[in-house]
This record gives structure tokens, C-alpha cells and sequence, in this order.
């Protein structure tokens, strides 16, 4: 398989790239600079350098490739870092129409599922932005033509868990957080699998 990984340099995607070299893939790691190039060294692994958001770098990128996976996600609440969200869904979604890859897998918040939890209710508003850039990213992405997994998921840590549990169209119960390299192996194992249409997944540490 040859994979493109968005966001490779974070905290998410740097296992992203790990676990998918494990298993035979060939990578490309997107980054936005030569300073954020991932450490790891590998004959399967290459490094693209450009904006994520731009649809003629990301075009350039995809040619030949089997399968995109995006971890970009703003590392504060802000409306502005929020944005990458929908931004990038905008560049991937016109990038995969020209160049004709289907297989799109990204990550999304739990905060999307409707809950009646008080918790819930609170953390929609203090990070309104997140909410509203994952929700404009998944409407994108619903409205293309592509196959697309949207991975859910609540509070990342940086456990060393593997385990992950998911679920079609809900959190998993009590599934208030996971693993980074959980989310990561969850996103690796779809990657794998076939798949048609848009799906969406609660995925929650075990």
C-alpha cells in the first residue's frame, strides 16, 4: 500500500507513519517544513514538504498513491487553529477528485455525537471552535464522492495502549479517551480494510 500521511510531524501522526511501516507500506510523510520532518528513517519513507491546505501541493502529492490519512487538528481551541479542519478537507477533497484517489480516513471530535451529558454540553461550548471546524471538515467530506472513515474520538493521551475499541456511528461506552498510537492503530487496521461510502466511527481507548 502506498500511504499519504497528513500531519505526520504530531503526536498522532508521527505513530501514524510508525505503524504503517511496520506493516509493509510505503509513506509519504507530509510536513510544512524541513525543521518538522519526522526523525524516524526508513527506505519506505519520504517526506513531502508543503501546505496541507494547498489542493495543487496535495495533488502533486496523491499522484499514484492508495490511500490518505489526515491527523491535522488544531492545537488550541482558537477559531484560526481550528481551521486547518475544514481547510484541509477542502485542498484533499479537490486533490482526490483530480488525481482519482477514493480511500480518505481522518480524525474528528467525539463532541459530534448528540449527548445529553451536562460535560458534554459544557465542552461544546468552551470549544465551540473545534466543534464547528470538525463539522464543517465532515460535511465536505460527506458531500464528495470518495470513501471516507472518520475516526471520533475523545480526550488523546500518550499511553503506550495499543487496544482500541470502535464503534459504527457512536462512542464506545465510557469511552471518554484513547491512546494516540490506538487512534493510530485504529486508522492503520481501516487503511487495511475495504471500504465504500462515508463511514463514521466512535474509537475510545480499551
Amino acid at each position: 500500500m502506498k500511504l499519504v500521511v497528513l500531519g505526520a510531524n504530531g503526536r498522532t501522526g508521527r505513530h501514524v507513519v510508525c505503524e504503517a511501516l511496520q506493516r509493509g507500506a510505503t509513506v509519504t510523510a507530509v510536513v510544512r517544513s524541513d525543521a518538522k520532518r519526522p526523525a524516524i528513517r526508513h527506505g519506505r519513507l519520504s517526506v513531502a514538504i508543503g501546505d496541507p491546505c494547498d489542493p495543487g501541493f496535495l495533488a502533486g502529492v496523491f499522484q499514484g498513491q492508495n490511500a490518505v490519512i489526515s491527523t491535522l487538528g488544531g492545537r488550541r481551541p482558537t477559531k484560526r487553529a481550528t481551521s486547518i479542519y475544514y481547510r484541509s478537507a477542502d485542498a484533499i477533497v479537490e486533490a482526490a477528485l483530480e488525481t482519482g484517489i477514493r480511500k480518505i480516513l481522518v480524525t474528528s471530535s467525539a463532541l459530534l455525537f448528540p449527548s445529553g451529558r451536562l460535560l458534554d454540553r459544557l465542552l461544546m461550548v468552551i470549544v465551540g471552535n473545534v466543534v464547528q471546524s470538525a463539522t464543517r471538515m465532515e460535511h465536505k467530506l460527506r458531500a464528495a464522492n470518495l470513501d471516507v472513515i472518520v475516526a471520533r474520538c475523545g480526550f488523546l493521551t500518550n499511553g503506550e495502549e495499543r487496544r482500541y475499541r470502535a464503534e459504527p456511528g457512536s462512542l464506545p461506552a465510557d469511552g471518554s479517551s484513547v491512546a494516540r498510537l490506538s487512534l493510530a492503530v485504529f486508522l492503520a487496521d481501516m487503511a487495511q480494510n475495504s471500504w465504500s461510502g462515508y463511514q463514521v466511527y466512535g474509537v475510545s481507548g480499551s
